[in-house]
């Protein structure tokens, strides 16, 4: 059979992401390396045009996408021209969201909805449709029957053992390598080790998605992966990567044993890194460029408010060891929405204070499928509908400051924060080029884009914006959903609605 993955363009309201990083689809890498005895191709939206070129041109027998929470729509307009263009191409939604909220993915365009594992669900879809087998018979899979309503089959764990899996399929976009880069790292490869996540902070689903067991590969594996990356900077994308001691350690035997030198960007908790500094300077010198840590807040109520189970003393400490070996910090902030100027304020002292440069500031998002969702889904004031919005930069909840003002105190803490040549020079350690260099303009360039974007944030909560943000695309005349009399258990959800905010 042929199958087309196809990644979906962001959506016109999301704020950041193409503007200062775009990486290769990874999941849609893994999905495509079961299907050895298939032709498969990956489709990159996000930095190729001509969708329905390639439907005339390929001829897809099934098509496959996947997506973050703000791409549900996306998904659904480009299933929805599936279905005009050929109403027996089999449509496939996947990822992350479908994982945790298959029924956002209800609509008669969509056929299947994966919510395991799709490296290993994929060649059994593809196989029951070439056998023309019962796909209810595959666990791990849901079928909408109904707006905001799926039917799902039977449970399974979430995935084998990690080191089972194949590699991703990297040939199918070697074409789109140049296109891919993070902030100042290009090119650079994407890489994951570790599925899921020790910990449980309640405004994150990624430990629920895998019933809160990760699967992690050995150093073993990660080696050989390593041993084909082309590209000197490897973003590994784990949610925690610098946790276990003893396979930290492993790694970095093996490391030096096959000679293998990167710059790697990974995440790792504040906790551990001011713990660990002996750990953090022999992957210093092993090429450690860079480390994503969620510090979240400045102060332990907040951070105690989100299960945390960390501290600001942590996080400040951690800030110096990376320092102290010359690896940089992106860290990632969530002010919230009842935030006063005095507590922004007291976030720029923490900033200030700290030397952060690389800051990402989140307004707490709390996404259906977390801990918190149950508590705040009655406050929400965007639809859950207009998926482009829920991109952990608009504000979802009420925030206590006049909505522009909110966002434009977010701006302001972001411009004296970043677009600050001296604050640049002094709080960089490795990955800051030369002023005049491209990679320096692009990344100048994309943050003045964003910092337009914020500057109409608050325009995109007005009736009009948030209906073009739930548009979907033309509905195919005669498609309709195909419910079933089975033994599934059904799973209802009730969208919100423009009216009902």
């Amino acid at each position: 059979m042929k199958i087309l993955f196809v990644r979906p363009p962001v959506p016109p309201h999301t704020i950041g992401l193409k503007h200062i990083m775009i990486c290769e689809p990874l999941e849609l890498e893994y999905a495509a390396a079961g299907l050895t005895a298939d032709e498969v191709q990956i489709m990159d939206l996000i930095v190729e045009t001509g969708f329905q070129k390639r439907l005339k041109k390929f001829k897809p027998d099934v098509v496959a996408s996947s997506c973050y929470i703000t791409g549900v729509n996306e998904v659904i307009k480009l299933f929805r021209q599936v279905k005009l263009w050929n109403d027996k191409c089999f449509t496939i939604a996947g990822g992350v969201q479908a994982a945790q909220v298959p029924e956002d993915f209800a609509d008669p365009s969509v056929d299947c909805i994966v919510i395991g594992d799709g490296t290993t669900l994929m060649p059994q879809i593809v196989g029951a449709l070439e056998k023309k087998e019962d796909l209810y018979d595959i666990p791990g899979l849901a079928f909408p029957v109904g707006p905001g309503e799926v039917e799902l089959t039977e449970g399974k764990a979430y995935m084998p053992k990690a080191d089972t899996l194949p590699f991703p399929r990297r040939d199918l976009v070697a074409h789109l390598r140049h296109h891919y880069y993070y902030l100042l790292h290009q090119p650079v490869a994407t890489m994951k080790t570790t599925w899921g996540c020790w910990y449980k902070c309640n405004f994150c689903y990624t430990w629920r998605i895998t019933d809160g067991m990760p699967y992690s590969r050995t150093p073993e594996s990660i080696i050989e992966e390593l041993k084909q990356i082309e590209a000197e900077d490897v973003y590994i994308v784990d949610d925690i990567f610098l946790i276990n001691r003893s396979r930290l350690n492993r790694l970095a035997t093996l490391l030096r044993e096959n000679n293998i030198r990167k710059k790697y960007l990974v995440y790792a908790r504040a906790d551990f890194i001011s713990e660990n500094e002996d750990l953090i300077s022999e992957w210093a010198d092993l090429g450690l460029s860079a480390v994503f840590i969620g510090l979240e807040a400045a102060t332990n109520t907040e951070l105690d408010s989100m299960n945390k189970e960390c501290t600001v003393d942590y996080n400040r400490r951690s800030i110096e060891v990376l320092r102290k070996y010359n690896v940089d910090t992106y860290g990632s902030v969530i002010p919230n929405p009842d935030y006063s100027h005095d507590d922004w304020q007291r976030l720029w002292e923490f900033i200030e204070e700290t030397g952060l440069y690389y800051v990402n500031i989140s307004p707490l998002t709390p996404f259906p499928g977390t801990e918190i969702w149950p508590e705040y889904k009655d406050k929400v004031t965007i639809p859950r509908e207009a998926h482009g919005l829920w991109d952990l930069s608009h504000v979802i909840l009420p925030t206590k400051m006049p909505l522009k003002d909110y966002y434009r105190a977010l701006l302001k803490l972001y411009s004296k924060t970043i677009l600050n040549f001296s604050r640049a020079k002094k709080n960089t350690q490795r990955t800051l080029p030369s002023v005049w260099s491209w990679k320096y303009f692009r990344m100048l360039y994309g943050s003045l884009k964003i910092g337009k974007q914020f500057l109409e944030a608050h325009q995109h909560h007005s009736p009009k914006e948030l209906a073009k943000a739930m548009y979907r695309g033309p509905e195919v005349p005669g498609l309709t959903y195909k419910p079933r009399n089975s033994k599934s258990r059904k799973v209802q959800s009730k969208p919100m609605t423009l009216e009902s905010t």
